[in-house]
C-alpha cells in the first residue's frame, strides 16, 4: 500500500525541529522562558546538530537534564531537543521517550506541541507502534484547524497497517482532494483497501480516474479488468481490455495473454487466435511452447483445424509431451491424416502416463488399420489391451481384425 516511513523520516523531523525550536530559544516564548545558561548551551547544540555532531550534542544534552535547577518548561525542551539529536543518530526509541517526556511536562506551546505529536507519530509509525499512532495522530487532528494532505495519508497509513480499512479510506479520499497534484501511490493504496474489503463496485470509478489521470500506469487497465471479473462481468472485463489495446496501453505480453483468455472465455476463440498469432509474431508474446500451445486451443475453438494443427506441430518442437503428441494425434485422426497419427505416436512408450499411453496406443492401431498395416495395428492394440480404460476397445478392434482376416482366408 503506502510507503513505510524510512530514512526520509530523519530529514523530516530535523526540519521541524528548526522550524518548532526557534521560537523556543527566544528569551520568551508563551510567557515562559529560558535562562541565559540554558539559552545559551541550547543555542550551541542546536549549532552542533546542524553540522550532524551528534554525540557532542548528546552529551551537552545529558549534562543540561542532570541540571536539577532546571524549571520544568526548560526540561521540555531540552527533552524535546534530545528527541531530534537521537533521530538524527538514527536511535528512534530514545527518540521516541524524549518526545513522550516532553509531551507529558505539557509546558511547551501549542503550537509546538502540535509539531511535537506529529513528529511522535511519524516515529511511532516507523517502529511498527501503529496503536500508538493512531492514538496520537487522532489527538493532533482534533486540535488541528487545517490538516494537511500528508497529515491525512499519515494517518490513513497507520489506520491501513491496523486493517482499519474503513477508518483509513475516507482519509485518503480527502488527502486526494486537498492535494493540488494527484499521487498514484494514494490511489493505489484506496484501491488495495477496497480490495481488501471486497468492494469492488467502489473500485470502478477509482480506476476509471486513475486512468484518466496516470495513462503512463497500463496496468490499471488490467486491474478495472480484474475487478469487472471479480464482478462476474466479463463482457465489461472484456470491454475495458479491448479498449486499452486500441488505445495503445496494453502492451506487456501479460495483459495481451489476459485479453486472449477474455476472448476464449465469452466465445471470441477467432479474435484469441489472431491476437496471439499477431503478437506472437511481433515478439510482444514469446513464441514458447505453452503460448504455441494456447494458440492451437484458440485455432481449434474457432473450428480453424488446419491453423490448431499448425500451431500445435510447433509447440511439439519446442516441448514434445506426451499430452501435446495425443491431442495433436486427435486432431490428425479428425483430418484423416493417418500416415502423421502414427509419425507423432510412435515415439512414446510405456513409461510415461498410463492414461495417455493407453490412449495413443488405441489411436495408432486405428492409424495403422486405416494404412492397411494389420500387423503393425494388431501389435499395438494388443498393448492397448493391457491398459484398464482401453482394455475393452482393444479388444473389440483385435476381434474386428480377426473377423475380417476369417472372411478373407
Amino acid at each position: 500500500m503506502l510507503s513505510h516511513p524510512g530514512r526520509g523520516l530523519i530529514q523530516a523531523l530535523l526540519l521541524a525541529f528548526t522550524l518548532a525550536l526557534l521560537p523556543l530559544l527566544s528569551q520568551a516564548a508563551g510567557g515562559k522562558a529560558l535562562s541565559p545558561y540554558t539559552y545559551k548551551k541550547l543555542t550551541a547544540i542546536q549549532q552542533q546538530m546542524e553540522q550532524s555532531r551528534y554525540p557532542e550534542a548528546l552529551a551537552e544534552l545529558e549534562k543540561l537534564l542532570n541540571d536539577s535547577g532546571q524549571s520544568a518548561y526548560e526540561q521540555a525542551v531540552v527533552q524535546q531537543m534530545l528527541g531530534y539529536v537521537q533521530t538524527g543518530r538514527e536511535s528512534y526509541p530514545a527518540a521516541i521517550t524524549a518526545f513522550e517526556r516532553s509531551l507529558a511536562l505539557q509546558q511547551l506551546p501549542q503550537e509546538t506541541e502540535q509539531h511535537l505529536r506529529y513528529n511522535l507519530g511519524q516515529l511511532y509509525l516507523a517502529r511498527g507502534q501503529t496503536d500508538k499512532a493512531i492514538a496520537i495522530l487522532e489527538n493532533w487532528f482534533d486540535k488541528e484547524s487545517s490538516p494537511s494532505a500528508q497529515a491525512h495519508v499519515l494517518l490513513a497509513q497507520a489506520l491501513a497497517q491496523n486493517k482499519q480499512y474503513r477508518k483509513a479510506i475516507p482519509l485518503l479520499q480527502k488527502a486526494n482532494s486537498l492535494s493540488d497534484t494527484p499521487h498514484a501511490e494514494w490511489y493505489e493504496a484506496l484501491i488495495a483497501m477496497h480490495y481488501e474489503l471486497q468492494s469492488y463496485r467502489d473500485c470502478v470509478p477509482l480506476l476509471k480516474k486513475m486512468i484518466r489521470l496516470f495513462p503512463q500506469h497500463p496496468r490499471y487497465w488490467q486491474q478495472l479488468a480484474g475487478v469487472y471479473m471479480a464482478l462476474n462481468d466479463q463482457d465489461a472485463a472484456l470491454a475495458a481490455l479491448e479498449l486499452a489495446f486500441r488505445n495503445g496501453a496494453l502492451n506487456s505480453e501479460q495483459a495481451l495473454l489476459q485479453l486472449a483468455q477474455l476472448y476464449l472465455s465469452t466465445g471470441v476463440p477467432f479474435k484469441a487466435a489472431r491476437l496471439i498469432e499477431q503478437q506472437i509474431e511481433t515478439g510482444t508474446i514469446s513464441n514458447t511452447a505453452k503460448h504455441r500451445e494456447l494458440l492451437a486451443y484458440a485455432w481449434s475453438s474457432a473450428r480453424e483445424r488446419k491453423q490448431a494443427i499448425t500451431a500445435l506441430e510447433r509447440a511439439i518442437k519446442d516441448k514434445a509431451t506426451p499430452e501435446l503428441r495425443l491431442r495433436l494425434a486427435q486432431w490428425y485422426v479428425e483430418a484423416g491424416e493417418w500416415r502423421a497419427v502414427t509419425e507423432v505416436l510412435t515415439p512414446l512408450n510405456g513409461k510415461e502416463n498410463d492414461r495417455t499411453i493407453s490412449q495413443a496406443r488405441l489411436l495408432l492401431g486405428m492409424a495403422y488399420f486405416e494404412l492397411g498395416d494389420t500387423d503393425a495395428a494388431r501389435e499395438v492394440f494388443r498393448l492397448a489391451r493391457q491398459f484398464p480404460k482401453t482394455s475393452q476397445s482393444a479388444q473389440q478392434w483385435l476381434d474386428f481384425i480377426d473377423s475380417l482376416s476369417a472372411n478373407t482366408a
